[in-house]
């Protein structure tokens, strides 16, 4: 689960987060600040030292950067891969969890070995550390994958204002959704209420979507398939999420991955992510940094009365 380089363009196969690099100006809530994950400051500086880092093992980058109006980009994905990393370090510290140097010598095999860092965003200087909280997210995932189970109810949509719209409306309370869900069904669009899933049923799922990373009350809209033009616009009525001390299911590391992944989103709502509005919006489905509001992967709503 790493990021390449290629040819100047980034290609990212796990969820981040970012900013660019120029200055934090009015900021998220310190001067200098390029997210405050929680009680935690993220700094510019340590953004642009990680951007130099790269540019500096990758020369040929920079003109390519520079030729095709990317450095906005690789900014974005370096910072979000520093959101990330702190979003794990609070979930392993609210949870116990740790990881042996066997496992994060696994994980840079996994990545190629010590010598794997050309092409990727990942540079000598810091790949362990990136290593141990992938690691830590697999064992995030192990920890609870075995007592993971939503009840939600669900409607879908064919495009993203469509998806938004109908969200709101799941967002105003249990008439709205009753209402949205009857008239979706009376127009053959799969709607239903009281769907119950477990991981250990569907860890394809568990592995791919938000749907078990979001508390109660949590309204999500989002396509499981990306570019598919099909949206899920679902309401979390219930969440279990039991902590396993000896996790018994036999999914394979990189399930495991995507889960504690996903769990990530539970973690990003505990304690907030800001972002300075210089440095785009935070996407609260896909965990990462997007240019603006309509470029975020969906959407996660609060309800709008939480006493209806």
């Amino acid at each position: 689960m790493t990021i390449s380089l290629r040819r100047g363009r980034l290609f990212a196969s796990l969820a981040v987060a970012g900013v660019l690099l120029s200055g934090c100006g009015s900021g998220p809530g310190h001067a200098g600040a390029a997210a405050i994950v929680g009680d935690q400051r993220i700094p510019v500086s340590e953004v642009q030292s990680w951007f130099s880092e790269v540019l500096a093992k990758e020369p040929e980058l920079k003109p390519q950067l520079r030729q095709q109006g990317q450095y906005d980009e690789l900014g974005r994905t370096l910072a979000g891969q520093l959101v990330r990393k702190e979003l794990v370090a609070q979930a392993a510290r609210q949870d116990g969890l740790t990881v042996s140097e066997q496992q994060v010598t696994d994980m840079i095999n996994q990545w190629g070995g010590p010598q794997a860092t050309r092409g990727k965003i990942f540079t000598p200087e810091n790949l362990h550390d990136m290593a141990r909280s992938e690691a830590l997210v697999t064992e995030l995932g192990r920890r609870y994958f075995d007592g993971l189970a939503v009840t939600f109810d669900f409607t879908q949509a064919t495009t993203r204002a469509e998806a938004e719209r109908k969200a709101h409306q799941m967002a105003r309370g249990d008439a709205a959704v009753r209402d949205l869900i009857a008239a979706d069904a009376r127009a053959g669009v799969p709607a239903a209420a009281g769907q119950h899933l477990r991981a250990v049923d569907s860890p394809k799922l568990a592995a791919s979507t938000p749907l078990f990373g979001a508390e109660p009350g949590t309204v999500l809209a989002f396509e499981p398939e990306p570019n598919s033009g099909q949206w899920l616009v679902a309401l979390i009525r219930q969440r279990e999420a039991k902590p396993s001390p000896n996790p018994t299911s036999s999914v394979d590391d990189q399930t495991l991955q995507g889960v504690g992944s996903f769990l990530l989103g539970a973690t990003a709502d505990r304690v907030g992510v800001q972002l300075s509005p210089r440095y785009g919006v935070w996407d609260q489905i896909g965990l990462q940094a997007a240019p603006n509001e309509g470029e975020t992967t969906g959407f996660r709503l609060e309800p709008e009365d939480k006493s209806s």
